[in-house]
């Protein structure tokens, strides 16, 4: 079960194409509960994502708008063997990984932001 979903950010132009590979700037909406070692991540279903494989690199982090207090979480994502099996662990004081079971209110309602390097022409 994927319960973490994926949009694509709002900026003019989300998605980055160069020669050698494509940028992708999007938001995640963590849902439903923390599943032991991280919640996965389908990257394919993103229509604006042309590769079919693992990015190379992805950066999570939190963007609080001002006046709100971020949740104090880091976010860390684990590739998988496919573009639709990554994972994105969360850490919380110490390193320590977030409990399994239920999201608390407060990651519930973060605005957690990506940024993902696919290869092209895969």
């Amino acid at each position: 079960m994927v319960a973490i979903s994926l949009k694509t950010s709002a900026l003019p132009n989300p998605v980055d194409v160069t020669q050698q590979e494509q940028i992708v700037d999007g938001y995640l909406t963590l849902t439903g509960n923390y599943p032991f070692n991280g919640d996965t991540v389908a990257f394919g279903t993103l229509d604006a994502i042309k590769s079919g494989v693992v990015p190379t690199r992805v950066e999570v982090f939190e963007e609080p708008p001002a006046g709100t207090a971020p949740t104090g979480y880091q976010y860390t994502y684990c590739p998988g063997t496919t573009i639709n099996n990554g994972v994105v662990a969360i850490l919380g004081s110490l390193g320590t990984q977030f409990a399994t079971g239920a999201y608390s209110a407060g990651l519930l309602a973060a605005v957690i932001r990506f940024r993902a390097w696919f290869p092209r022409g895969e």
